[in-house]
């Protein structure tokens, strides 16, 4: 008896896989996809998304207060120092 359970349980495991490979968990019993629902903030903005059956798409922004302009700053430009001995800053011997 336990060699036919050895010999019966790789065949039954065997014959299982493809049944569980073909199922698809993004569709619902009656084979049409399911509706999905995404929240998330953009910048000021809350984005809401449906995706709704047959691929349509809804989306919704609400956005709070006044934007500010991002501020940019120019960089600093270039130090050069030439070679030579400074003294407090007033006499300068070139070498």
């Amino acid at each position: 008896m336990k060699n036919v359970c050895r010999l019966l349980w790789p065949t039954v495991v065997l014959l299982t896989l493809p049944l569980v490979a073909m199922a698809d968990s993004w569709k619902d019993e009656g084979g049409h996809g399911r509706e999905y629902k995404e929240k998330y903030w953009d910048g000021n903005c809350k984005v809401e998304r449906k995706f709704k059956k047959h691929g349509e798409v809804e989306e919704k922004r609400k956005c709070k207060g006044h934007v500010e302009p991002e501020v940019m700053y120019a960089p600093a430009p270039p130090v050069i120092v030439t070679p030579g001995i400074t003294i407090h800053g007033t006499v300068r011997i070139p070498q």
